[in-house]
């Protein structure tokens, strides 16, 4: 596993891989090994968790073109579920192997702030990124803490917002000049007629795009993972962590897709 000490690794979690305490075991062992090599900050999701938990509650998880319309009483659920359980559970299962794991929001230190979607009018509490400030995670990678963040933060008055954890990556990477950016999903990688395409350069993920090959969910992935290689991040890896070893093969390159310029 190739790195320089002092090397920034941003890896975002989500699917199984956060939320699944199998997945996360050998995860957070391997977590551990990577931390000798690289700076890490480990940025997570669980959408599906959200979701689950505001049905038990009574409320239904509406969605407009794939994006949760999160409303103000499902902002409170965000908050219990991301901010608290999720990230709660990755910070005690890391310090238990070790690594001095600090659990964070976007709106701590102001890591990243934003406005809702549609404006300050908008009746939903879905946000996008609007400003990240590197400070507190530099701070607390000098001094060799493993910053562990959830997807949550605020506008400039104060209001939650449930930020895309994705979304939260790429910006978080860029504004680090992280080295490498891996997603761990329950996605191998971008494919192509079924098969795990091994490398994509830019050019050939727009080819792809336009022929409806890479489609969905896949699509914003990639554009902001070329436009976050633009702004400063070396690499790209998207892949699905499968058990033990699976983070190591991702960054050797033998699994999962590495995007390039």
């Amino acid at each position: 596993m190739a790195g320089t000490p002092g090397d920034t690794l941003v890896i975002k979690i989500g699917g199984k891989a956060a939320e699944d305490r199998q997945s996360l075991a050998p995860l957070c062992e391997e977590l551990a090994a990577v931390s000798r090599d690289h700076r890490v900050v480990l940025v997570h999701g669980g959408g599906a968790e959200v979701t689950a938990v505001s049905k038990k509650l009574g409320i239904e998880a509406v969605f407009k073109d794939g994006v949760r319309q999160t409303s103000a009483e499902e902002m409170d659920i965000v908050d219990m579920v991301l901010g608290g359980k999720i990230n709660s559970q990755l910070v005690r299962m890391l310090r238990a192997k070790g690594l001095d794991a600090v659990g964070l929001r976007g709106s701590d230190g102001g890591t990243f702030t934003g406005e809702p979607l549609g404006g300050r009018g908008s009746e939903t509490r879905t946000g996008e990124i609007t400003r990240v400030d590197p400070r507190l995670l530099t701070l607390l990678l000098d001094a060799g803490y493993l910053p562990v963040l959830s997807s949550t933060s605020m506008h400039s008055e104060g209001v939650g917002l449930n930020i895309n954890a994705d979304t939260a990556a790429f910006q978080v990477a860029a504004r680090l000049g992280a080295n490498v950016l891996v997603f761990l999903s329950d996605i191998p990688g971008v494919l192509c007629d079924g098969s795990v395409v091994q490398a994509l350069s830019e050019a050939e993920a727009k080819d792809l795009v336009a022929r409806g090959v890479i489609a969905g969910g896949m699509v914003p992935k990639v554009t902001a993972s070329f436009e976050a290689m633009n702004r400063g991040v070396k690499k790209v890896i998207i892949g699905r962590y499968e058990g033990a070893g699976a983070l190591a093969r991702l960054l050797d390159g033998k699994e999962g897709t590495r995007l390039w310029k």
